[in-house]
Formats: C-alpha cells, sequence, structure tokens
C-alpha cells in the first residue's frame, strides 16, 4: 500500500517529498549525494519500456520488488522505442518493443490535429497527451516514495535522433522540463545508444530543459564502448560509461574519465545483460551467476566509478515476461550483495588502491582504499595470489573474503606481517581489509 499522497496538476508534475533530492553532486566531484549532503549508493535496474510496456498495478509491483532487493534507481526512457509500428515488426529472439502506445493504449504526443501520430513526421513534442504523462507522473511519485532515482532519457536517440530537428529536440525538452522540474527524484538523461552523435540536437534537448527551468543534474547515454565525456563535457553534472567488452578496456573509459579536471563522477551505466545463455540479442548477454558477468561491476566501482546499471533478458526490451526474469541471481549478486558488501566501509571515500599500497599489482585483481580509515576492498576476478602489507593498515590487518554471488562469508584472517594471500574460493572473490 503507498504511504505517501502526491498531488498531480494537469500541467506539471508536483513531486513527492519523501525523496530527498533534487540528487548533486559531492564536494569531490566523485558521487552523488542526497540534497542534504548524504552520499548516495548508486545501482539502477535498466526496464528502459517500463513507462510503456506495464500498467500502474504491475509497475508497482515490479518497483517493490526492485526495491526490496536493494536497487536505488531505475533508469527509463519516457516514451515508446517507436512512434509507428517499427518496434512491432523487430523480432528479438521472439521479443518485440513497445510501440506507439502505452500499456493503457495512450500515446505520449498528439499531431498538429490532436490525434494520435502515426508516423514520425506526424509527432508535435509541443502537444504531449495529458494520460500519457499522468501515468509517468504516478511511476516517477511511487519511485520517489521508495527512496528511487530516475534516470531518465526524454528520447531514445538511436530509435529517433536522425528524424528530428533540433527544434523538435528543444521542444521535447522545453514540454518534458516543465512538467517533471520539480521532480526530486529525476536524472535527466540525453542521448541513447546512438552511433553518430547528434551533438547539436543533444545541445538543442538540454536548451529546452534548462529553459523549462529544470533543478536536477544531467548526464547523457553512450553507444557501447563510450564515455558520455567523449560526446558532451560542459552541459553534464556527471558521465556515463556503457561497455561490455573486455574488462580492461572498460576500466579504460571510466579511468580516462575519473582523471578528467575538473572532477565529475562518472560510473557504468550500462554493461553485460544477465540471460540463461551468453551471447543472445547483439551479442550483449552473460550468464549471471558467472564472474565474466560480475567482473564489470566490480572492476568499474574500484576504479573510480560511483555506481552501476544492471540489466536482465527480457526486461531491457519489453517487460513480457518480467515475473520470471526480475529474480534472476545476476540482480541480487549486484543490487543486494555488491551493495551489502560495500555498505561495511565507507565506500563513498575508496578511490582506486593505484599505487598497490594495500595489495600488490595484479591485472585481475582490482582495489580501491580510503586512506583516512585504512580500509580496502579488493575483487578477484579470479582466485589469483597476491602480496598484502599490513604496515598499510597501521598494524594488523583484519581479513574478511566474501562470495560475491552470494554474500556470504567464506573466510576470516589476521596479517601480521608481509604475507601473500589468495582467495579460499575457486571462482571469483571479495575482500575487505581493515585495521584489527
Amino acid at each position: 500500500m503507498r504511504t505517501v499522497l502526491c498531488v498531480v496538476a494537469m500541467a506539471s508534475s508536483t513531486a513527492c517529498t519523501t525523496f530527498n533530492g533534487p540528487l548533486d553532486v559531492s564536494d569531490n566531484g566523485r558521487h552523488l549525494v542526497w540534497a542534504d549532503g548524504t552520499p548516495f549508493y548508486y545501482v539502477a535496474d535498466t526496464p528502459w519500456q517500463l513507462l510503456a510496456s506495464l500498467d500502474l498495478q504491475d509497475t508497482e509491483e515490479y518497483i517493490d520488488i526492485r526495491a526490496d532487493q536493494g536497487f536505488t534507481a531505475v533508469q527509463l526512457v519516457a516514451t515508446p522505442w517507436s512512434f509507428d509500428d517499427r518496434a512491432a515488426r523487430w523480432d528479438f529472439e521472439g521479443e518485440q518493443g513497445q510501440a506507439r502506445v502505452n500499456a493503457n493504449g495512450d500515446a505520449p504526443f498528439f499531431n498538429a490535429q490532436g490525434r494520435v501520430p502515426r508516423n514520425n513526421g506526424e509527432v508535435r513534442f509541443d502537444r504531449p497527451n495529458d494520460a500519457y504523462w499522468q501515468h509517468v507522473d504516478q511511476v516517477l511519485d511511487y519511485l520517489a516514495a521508495k527512496g528511487m532515482a530516475a534516470y531518465f532519457i526524454p528520447l531514445w536517440a538511436s530509435n529517433f535522433s536522425r528524424s528530428f530537428s533540433e527544434d523538435a529536440h528543444y521542444a521535447i525538452g522545453k514540454t518534458l522540463g516543465t512538467r517533471y522540474r520539480r521532480q526530486a527524484n529525476v536524472i535527466w538523461v540525453l542521448g541513447g545508444d546512438e552511433a553518430r552523435v547528434s551533438v547539436a540536437k543533444y545541445r538543442a534537448l538540454h536548451r529546452g530543459l534548462r529553459d523549462a527551468g529544470i533543478t536536477q543534474l544531467v548526464t547523457m547515454h553512450p553507444r557501447s564502448g563510450r564515455s558520455s565525456a567523449a560526446h558532451l563535457r560542459d552541459e553534464l553534472d556527471f558521465n556515463s560509461v556503457q561497455d561490455r567488452g573486455s574488462v580492461s578496456n572498460m576500466l579504460k573509459r571510466i579511468t580516462a574519465d575519473y582523471r578528467r579536471t575538473p572532477a565529475k563522477p562518472t560510473f557504468l551505466c550500462e554493461t553485460w545483460y544477465e540471460h540463461d545463455k551468453n551471447g543472445g540479442v547483439f551479442r550483449i548477454h552473460r550468464v549471471g551467476t558467472s564472474p565474466a558477468f560480475r567482473a564489470h561491476y566490480w572492476a568499474a566501482r574500484l576504479n573510480g566509478g560511483f555506481g552501476e546499471g544492471y540489466g536482465a533478458w527480457t526486461i531491457w526490451l519489453n517487460l513480457d515476461t518480467w515475473r520470471a526474469d526480475i529474480r534472476r541471481p545476476g540482480a541480487a549478486a549486484i543490487a543486494t550483495h555488491m551493495r551489502n558488501i560495500l555498505e561495511t566501509v565507507e565506500w563513498q571515500d575508496l578511490e582506486p588502491d593505484a599505487h598497490h599500497v594495500a595489495l600488490g599489482a595484479h591485472g585481475r585483481v582490482h582495489t580501491a582504499i580510503a586512506p583516512a580509515s585504512r580500509t580496502a576492498v579488493a575483487y578477484f576476478e579470479a582466485p589469483v595470489r597476491v602480496r598484502i602489507d599490513p604496515r598499510w593498515f597501521t598494524g594488523d590487518a583484519e581479513l574478511t573474503w566474501y562470495e560475491p554471488a552470494t554474500g556470504a562469508v567464506v573466510g576470516t584472517a589476521t596479517a601480521r606481517e608481509p604475507t601473500c594471500v589468495k582467495p579460499p574460493t575457486s571462482g571469483d572473490a571479495v575482500l575487505v581489509m581493515r585495521p584489527r
């Protein structure tokens, strides 16, 4: 049952007061914070078409489950995949995208005659259909009541940007910015997987948002193998990286963002999607119980990223089988177990162990340190041996080993002199080290 009531006006959304936002950037430029400066732990689900695919009852049930699993954000597209029937003809392993209207049969915009558009050319972004956006209002407010942020993309660029002018991009920014400028849990996101990035159009959309008086953070969602920093800098409050290649290639982008000046937060907004097989559609899927699936999330976080975007098949496309897919084990591994492990330390103080002061160098071990508290966290992609020097911990070091797939403690020890350590597992592992 909802415990918070929000009044929603026809022309604009009035945000619930339960979300302590809008979110901001920390003083050191490394992570996001609540409005009072408290660190915001960001771990997002990516049901891109949630606003179009499910009715309100199912949506609230979906959000309840994700909140219980530990997710603190959802990454959403404001509109359906297509303004005509193209999405209904896409066939991804028998699945189709959501076209034209939401689950209630409402289109997001009208044409000049006030009717539902039949194709991109008829869409008028200054003619919103209030019935569609009232549903969006309710979903955003329900997320706010759960303390969850919305990484909110007005228009999925790879599907739409080439079809619309700069003026049209400005119009959707102005229209949605006016409606949601005070929605405390919104993060505005430009772009969306576009190969030939329409920078001028993104800037037009951004001008529309700013002219509407938005109060929230802005980032950009890049195509895989890129950071948003490669396209836009001045307009963005933080950077987003999408990558599902090798861990080392992904880290080149995270590290490059981390080293930029002035400092801005960066995070892994999209990587492998969980499936029951490797490969699949666009070859973007990995089995969620495998170290290969978890390695990107842990490596990005410990090398300077402030958060991660998790995804699962079929949830990223259309949510047709969401009740079966929402409880895939990878979701708990990332949103529950990874979060629980990191929250045993001051995760917001972690920084990459660039000089290997906590653990010796090894390409498949990723270590972050919090110098003030002399604590460290390491992720082992495989059970390799690494040297630890407890003198950095100002004395004896207490070691706690975790199995990242389950969050279980699988070993404890005390290091009193320089020694080599190896995970007590046959796969990947997490090591938390702190002064005894």
